[in-house]
């Protein structure tokens, strides 16, 4: 398979893998594999984890956006915590994303934990239970389409994801806005969630964003 090749056919996608490749091409793996290495090495692919792989400029014809990827990455997942309540505006000081750093995009998924890093930067995804995995919604991003959980949700993982109890006092410290939260949304998700922690931490929430002058639960 010819590197034209290559990019005739994922020019226009997102990301594409080895066995994608493999396919494609109709080649035995070890020289898929040759192939693959070469064109690494001289800078027509990134390898952002093992197998899976981006066109590097010029030659990539897809707006490519990092969070976009972080689905593919590891499946199945879906963007919550410190990455959703730092975009949506309601997580400030060092949980959020720092200028002048590589992006850090924050998943939950049922497998194990796993950190990728790579040019696009850093991908964190955190084990919650299967039971947990609700609130996500596809949303348009780039050029396509990833899972992203509900700000409500995203605040719910976060607080299970950083562990421990979540008072008053911590939510000062982690300079949570609640402005772009629903209290009510918020609350009904802790509730299907059944965590004692978790209906602890919104009445927390409540008493907070009312200091905060947002509207009461």
């Amino acid at each position: 398979m010819k590197f034209d090749d290559i990019v005739r056919t994922f020019g226009g996608m997102p990301w594409f893998d080895f066995e994608m490749v493999h396919l494609a091409s109709g080649e035995a793996a070890p020289c898929v594999h040759t192939e693959l290495y070469r064109w690494r090495q001289a800078g027509k692919l990134v390898e952002l984890r093992r197998g899976f792989f981006v066109l590097a400029e010029p030659w990539r014809r897809y707006p490519l956006d990092g969070a976009e990827l972080a689905g593919g990455l590891y499946e199945p997942s879906y963007l919550t915590g410190a990455w959703v309540l730092g975009r949506c505006g309601a997580l400030g000081g060092g949980d959020a994303q720092a200028p002048g750093l590589p992006p850090r995009y924050t998943s939950a998924t049922a497998r194990p934990a796993k950190v990728f890093e790579n040019a696009l930067g850093r991908y964190e995804y955190a084990a919650l239970p299967r039971d947990l995995l609700f609130g996500a919604r596809t949303a348009a991003l780039g050029g396509g389409a990833v899972r992203i959980a509900l700000p409500e949700k995203a605040l719910l993982d976060w607080w299970l994801i950083e562990g421990g109890d979540w008072d008053e006092a911590r939510m000062e410290a982690a300079s949570l806005n609640p402005a772009p939260i629903d209290l009510e949304l918020l609350r009904a998700a802790a509730e299907r969630a059944g965590r004692p922690r978790l209906l602890k931490a919104v009445r927390a929430f409540c008493r907070y964003a009312a200091r905060k002058g947002a509207a009461l639960c």
